[in-house]
């Protein structure tokens, strides 16, 4: 293990040059520890049906709203943002009235793949890098990455429901 007599603001720095480097774009932190308004929020939300069919999100409601309850030895939530949006304008296609036009997160690789064999490569650096146990999510996993990734300071949840972020728009 090696010795870093830092401030947590010099580790979160060493981190974000690493995820930077990996292709992710943006990066934040958090603690594990959501607010009571965001399960109520999403008993609301599942109360009111609002999820349609997916059983899955009431099903793991529980964890859902709590990270500690997904793994009760969390510390700190390292949050990371990847830009799709595609090297060209996409309102340009809806001007061709007779082509179809697909979504732009649909355009390349799926993006849980590409997400986390960078998360993996991350992760690995970090528990060598720290000595500790680390954890993988995708938006697969029962976290509430959007609200996750607010606190974290890397954007915040549209009208839309997607992450919105200054630099990136909702890419």
């Amino acid at each position: 293990m090696k010795n870093y007599n830092q401030q947590p603001s010099a580790i979160c720095q060493l981190l974000t040059a690493k995820a930077l480097s990996l292709g992710f774009d943006a990066v934040g932190f958090t603690a594990p520890d959501l607010p009571p308004h965001v399960g109520e929020e999403l008993s609301a939300f599942l109360i009111n049906n609002h999820h349609g069919d997916m059983g899955w999100m009431q099903e793991k409601a529980d964890r859902r709203a709590d990270p500690k309850a997904l793994w009760p030895e969390v510390k700190s939530i390292v949050v990371v943002g990847h830009n799709y949006g595609p090297d060209f304008d996409p309102m340009e296609k809806l001007t061709h009235k007779t082509a179809g036009n697909i979504s732009c997160y649909a355009l390349g690789e799926d993006y849980h793949e590409v997400i986390k064999k960078k998360l993996k490569q991350l992760a690995r650096w970090i528990a060598e890098e720290f000595s500790c146990e680390v954890k993988v999510f995708v938006d697969t996993a029962p976290v509430m990455e959007k609200t996750l990734a607010e606190r974290a300071g890397i954007g915040w949840q549209g009208k839309h429901t997607c992450l919105v972020s200054r630099e990136f728009g909702s890419w």
